[in-house]
């Protein structure tokens, strides 16, 4: 059921996140995780008046492809030991999906405690994380910028902020982002306090025009970066000039980036180099006919897609015509129509919100295309990552 927001239920909240997620403090005298309480709807399983499982619903303005839409962020998902197995969490998982649709979110974003599990929910893996591991000699090319500077601070600096501001925004307006929440002003102090121990880099150019950013931590002898934001070579280049610095002083190096960067490129002796790929999020499409009105095409023309089976939004099942001429994209139900593409949500969120494209789908067996048509969407990017 969904929760009201009352001192009861706070308290009951907070002790079942805190045994659930081994936290040793009072979360409801922790600013941080009140404020994104304070940002959510919470939904509960109640058994004899004790809470015993619980989910907290955070909604945000996100982004696909230059169209501002409502995304929601599925976290702190739980329940008791003594609890589990007795079907609270996917009677909640149910309702939660069924008041989003009522709502008008489109899209659900979650960080898997089971990729299976969450996979009887529709959702699919969506946005991955590419992992830089190296040692200081890797770095021993780059240097600190000769023209601009880099300027060092926290989050509560004004001129760093800005610069980082300025930078986020800039990307969001280039109506490549796939699926990428806009940080309000709360979650991007939140983000902060939650990781009140990070720095920030910014890098200006000689106008003294933001350029690049880096938001990284030193923890036990390793620099961290988790997440770096480049508009220029030079940009990129100055910060990895700033990281290569810290080589007295640390021994090793890791850096969390989006899936598609290429980064590598600029390292000498990419040998030198431990990169791996880990699965971040996973998406759950709540209304497909809105979403695929945001896809972008890369073929004009029509195209008949069905969604064949969807057993949490039964909306989303049937066929929809797909229409794009002159970059217009219009999106509307049919009856009776020849099936060009079909295959389940869960393919389908890997197709429009993932990294798969149609063709791979069709390969691999998760999409059928009956009519041998050629479609494929342009894949976009998520450039920012946001953990609920």
């Amino acid at each position: 059921m969904k929760l009201k927001k009352n001192q009861d239920n706070l308290k009951q909240i907070a002790s079942l996140i805190e045994y659930a997620f081994l936290k040793d403090s009072d979360l409801t005298t922790d600013a941080n995780f009140m404020s994104r309480y304070d940002h959510s709807d919470g939904y509960g399983y109640f058994d004899q008046g004790k809470l015993t499982s619980y989910m907290m619903v955070n909604q945000f303005k996100g982004e696909i492809f230059g169209h501002h839409v409502p995304i929601a962020g599925i976290g702190y998902v739980s329940s008791y030991p003594e609890c589990r197995g007795r079907g609270h969490i996917s009677k909640l998982m149910e309702e939660v999906i069924h008041d989003l649709h009522e709502n008008k979110i489109l899209v659900a974003n979650l960080a898997p405690f089971s990729e299976d599990f969450y996979r009887h929910y529709g959702f699919s893996n969506s946005i991955y994380q590419k992992e830089y591991r190296f040692s200081g000699d890797a770095l021993a090319s780059f240097k600190l910028p000769r023209k601009g500077k880099v300027l060092r601070g926290k989050w509560d600096d004004l001129i760093v902020q800005n610069g980082v501001i300025q930078l986020y925004e800039r990307q969001l307006h280039t109506d490549d982002e796939r699926n990428t929440i806009i940080r309000e002003a709360w979650w991007w102090n939140r983000l902060d306090s939650y990781y009140h121990h990070r720095d920030i880099a910014v890098y200006f150019d000689n106008a003294g025009r933001p350029m690049s950013y880096l938001i990284y931590r030193i923890v036990d002898n390793c620099f961290m970066a988790d997440e770096l934001y480049s508009i220029t070579p030079q940009g990129l280049s100055s910060i990895l000039g700033f990281m290569a610095a810290h080589i007295g002083s640390v021994k090793e190096f890791c850096m969390m980036l989006p899936e598609k960067s290429l980064l590598a490129e600029l390292f000498p002796e990419q040998n030198e180099l431990d990169i791996q790929l880990h699965p971040y999020m996973m998406s759950r499409i709540i209304d497909f006919q809105k979403v695929l009105s945001c896809m972008r095409p890369l073929q004009e023309g029509t195209f008949n897609i069905e969604v064949n089976y969807d057993d949490q939004c039964p909306w989303n099942i049937g066929v929809w015509q797909l229409d794009n001429h002159n970059r217009e994209v219009t999106c509307e139900r049919k009856e009776d129509e020849l099936v060009d593409f079909s295959g389940p949500i869960t393919a389908w969120t890997q197709v429009l919100l993932g990294r798969l494209t149609l063709k791979a789908a069709i390969e691999l067996g998760l999409i059928t295309n009956y009519r041998i048509k050629k479609l494929d969407f342009v894949k976009g990017k998520v450039s920012f990552y946001d953990y609920f």
